[in-house]
């Protein structure tokens, strides 16, 4: 297995990287919702939470890339199967079937992500 804070890191890059057009304070303040959401209440809920967006912006920009990256290394790191589409019941569908059945897999998806977010976080309010 690599490096998690390796795989971390280069995953919040990877979201900076494709909102660094975007407002950084918009950025900062959806990952950090995001992350809130995430500590309190767990990998699905965050789902949910970054697919319920109403805010133009955050819908259709922010929260597609962030929801994007946080599958993917969910899918290619920890359960070994293809990411779902980028989208609600696919998306939902995944976590239900592939991380929400298995405590210890769970749990570590619910750590990368949460570092993943910090990483982002700090890199959106990094970015000049």
């Amino acid at each position: 297995m690599r490096n998690l804070d390796q795989i971390t890191a280069e995953t919040a890059q990877c979201i900076i990287n494709e909102t660094i057009s975007l407002d950084k304070n918009k950025v900062e303040g959806l990952t950090t919702k995001a992350l809130g959401v995430l500590q309190e209440n767990g990998v699905y809920a965050v789902t949910l939470f970054l697919f319920s967006r109403t805010n133009k912006e955050e819908k259709e920009s922010i929260a597609p890339v962030i929801r994007k990256f946080l599958l993917e290394v969910a899918a290619d790191e920890i359960v070994k199967e293809p990411a779902p589409e980028n989208q609600a019941g696919p998306a939902l569908e995944f976590i239900t079937k592939h991380i929400s059945g298995n405590l210890d897999v769970l749990l570590l998806v619910k750590e990368i992500w949460e570092q993943t977010l910090i990483y982002a976080r700090y890199g959106a309010k990094a970015r000049t």
